[in-house]
């Protein structure tokens, strides 16, 4: 600043010494020594001012070449180890970057660059973005099978090649995609009453299997094989439903495995294993009624032909007598003592024909884990006769006859009660001060319904007229299944094999083995597209395997690059030279007009 004023202060004094210098002078002289003053003064200004002088020039560099090479184990095939080798001989002595990629990316050394590829995945997109924008190499090739586990938008990568002006070549090798097996079996986990069967549904999922291919299914419980099956593979599924009946109580492991297909070489997801659960006992019914009734003598002889129940039959004589009959070693039996059993069906009952204590002792049942099914028929719905056994309030309405039974979707109980023919009395049933889920329906009145009750189940039918399906069919000179299919699903159903085992089920060992996924190499299907359009967007070639040496002696090793170049003025000698000039042609004058 101080500078700037000692100049403003020498322009303003030389402008004021004009009019003396010019009597002494001359006007001539005078303003040619002024224009020297002010030539100097604006010389000087100039090298205060950060003021520069550009310029360009041209250089010789090395050209930046990058090559990525896959490492994934789809690659690993015979023409990527010739491809390695080729590459090898025409960059011996040549420096290049080289990077090795799969779920990782590395720089290797040419020499150490393995031939062999095991990655377990291919993390193309990554990688390219990575070397792009850490390098920002002139040529990049990339060697691949097209392959991405991680794919991202070509747009992102495309900006990011031409933001560093990256030309991108390719060289497509051949895939490897090994074909993988897949087992899932359903259920996992399951509880059964002694002498029941339970049935696993198994799929078996191929990829890239050719044609239909057999797989080969076994069944194992510790070293003892259980079962086994071959299975053919329609579209790379092939499914099965296996039946297995334990052999005794308490917990039974099983592994579900298949054999690997030729070439596979992930097998973590070709076994799983699956826990059953037994009790020591078969299924107990205890099946009450009032004065015995068409529905009660059918529903006996239902639960009768299941050879898994065992059952007990309570009702009343015309004295009022209870009268009990079924397996010995339940009886006798007591609808206040009711530990031994797992379900409880009351049929049609009336205020007359049980007492308080009874309902209170089965709904306790209920709650402690037990199944309850209360049915209906025109008396219990007068009488309200329910009340006992079921201590909430009930909307009970009369439906048109006949009516359609209809199995409500998604239930867990109606999609099992399927085909069910017409009846011709029956009642809506809807609890009022709890939740309640329908099995079966008329229209779109619940007919059927049931809820989960603390540790048991409740079901209310309101329909008595299954008993009709049974006569029908003897009409016929049939067997009765629809209606012992219908009372053995609906008794099987609220039924719990766990009930007074609760602390002894928990136990079971989690650590059940399920399918482990594979790494993505083994699923993800290559995709050159994104590479060519890649390349062919940033002036590129799409290589031959045997193409690659053609391609390294066809590059340019070095590359002209214009280079900026700026020099401020007060680095230059002009500006310098120019003031001394001017400040000497200004004395000389002075002192040849004899001024001091």
């Amino acid at each position: 600043m101080l500078l700037w004023a000692l100049l403003v202060f020498t322009a303003i004094f030389s402008v004021t010494r004009f009019k003396p210098l010019q009597k002494h002078v001359g006007t001539g002289q005078a303003i040619a020594v002024l224009a020297l003053r002010l030539i100097a003064i604006a010389t000087a200004a100039l090298l205060l001012i950060p003021a520069s002088i550009s310029s360009t020039r041209t250089v010789n560099q090395p050209t930046h070449i990058a090559i990525l090479i896959d490492m994934s184990r789809s690659t690993n095939t015979p023409v990527r180890r010739e491809v390695v080798k080729s590459l090898k001989q025409a960059l011996r002595h040549r420096s290049v970057l080289i990077w090795e990629f799969s779920e990782n990316l590395r720089p290797v050394l040419l020499p150490i660059l393995s031939e062999a590829a095991e990655g377990n995945a291919s993390r193309l997109s990554a990688a390219i973005r990575i070397v792009i924008t850490s390098t920002q190499p002139d040529e990049l090739l990339v060697i691949t099978d097209g392959q991405d586990t991680e794919s991202q938008p070509d747009g992102q990568l495309l900006e990011e090649l031409r933001k560093a002006k990256t030309r991108m070549s390719v060289v497509l090798l051949p895939t490897n995609v090994l074909p993988n097996l897949r087992l899932t079996v359903s259920p996992t986990q399951a509880t059964l009453f002694a002498g029941e069967s339970v049935s696993f549904a198994v799929k078996v999922e191929g990829s890239r299997l050719h044609g239909k291919t057999s797989v080969q299914l076994r069944v194992w419980e510790a070293k003892k094989l259980v079962s086994q099956a071959t299975l053919k593979t329609v579209n790379g599924v092939a499914q099965t439903t296996v039946t297995l009946t334990p052999d005794r109580a308490g917990w039974h492991r099983y592994r579900f495995e298949v054999l690997p297909v030729p070439n596979e070489v992930w097998t973590e997801d070709n076994s799983v294993e699956a826990a059953v659960w037994q009790a020591p006992m078969k299924l107990r019914v205890l099946l009450a009624t009032g004065q015995p009734n068409f529905e009660f003598k059918f529903a006996k002889q239902a639960i009768e032909e299941e050879p898994n129940f065992e059952w007990v039959a309570v009702s009343s004589l015309p004295n009022g007598t209870r009268y009990q009959q079924g397996s010995p070693k339940l009886l006798p039996a007591s609808l206040q003592k009711l530990d031994p059993f797992h379900v409880v069906a009351i049929i049609a009952p009336t205020p007359d024909q049980f007492g308080v204590a009874e309902g209170r002792a089965v709904w306790q049942f209920a709650q402690n884990g037990g199944g309850l099914l209360v049915t209906l028929n025109e008396l219990s719905v007068r009488s309200n006769g329910w009340r006992f056994f079921i201590p909430e309030p009930l909307k009970i309405a009369p439906l048109p006859a006949p009516a359609n039974l209809r199995p409500k979707q998604g239930d867990l109980l109606g999609e099992k009660l399927t085909n069910l023919p017409a009846t011709d009395a029956v009642w809506s049933v809807r609890p009022q001060r709890r939740a309640f889920r329908t099995a079966l329906q008329v229209g779109n009145e619940p007919v059927l319904v049931w809820w989960q009750e603390e540790w048991g189940k409740v079901a209310v039918l309101g329909l008595d007229g299954a008993w009709r399906w049974a006569m029908e069919a003897a009409r016929k000179g049939e067997e009765p299944k629809i209606h012992r299919r219908f009372w053995q699903t609906l008794i099987r159903f609220l039924a719990d094999p766990t009930k007074g085992r609760t602390d002894e089920i928990s136990k079971v060992a989690g650590g059940l083995k399920t399918p482990s996924v594979p790494p993505p190499e083994l699923t993800v299907e290559p995709n050159p597209d994104q590479l060519q359009e890649l390349t062919k967007a940033t002036g590129g070639q799409i290589l031959q395997p045997h193409e690659v040496a053609a391609w390294v002696k066809g590059l340019r090793w070095t590359k002209s690059v214009t280079v900026p170049k700026s020099q401020p003025l007060s680095q230059m000698p002009l500006p310098y030279l120019l003031l001394l000039l001017a400040l000497t042609a200004e004395w000389w004058l002075i002192r040849r007009s004899g001024l001091p």
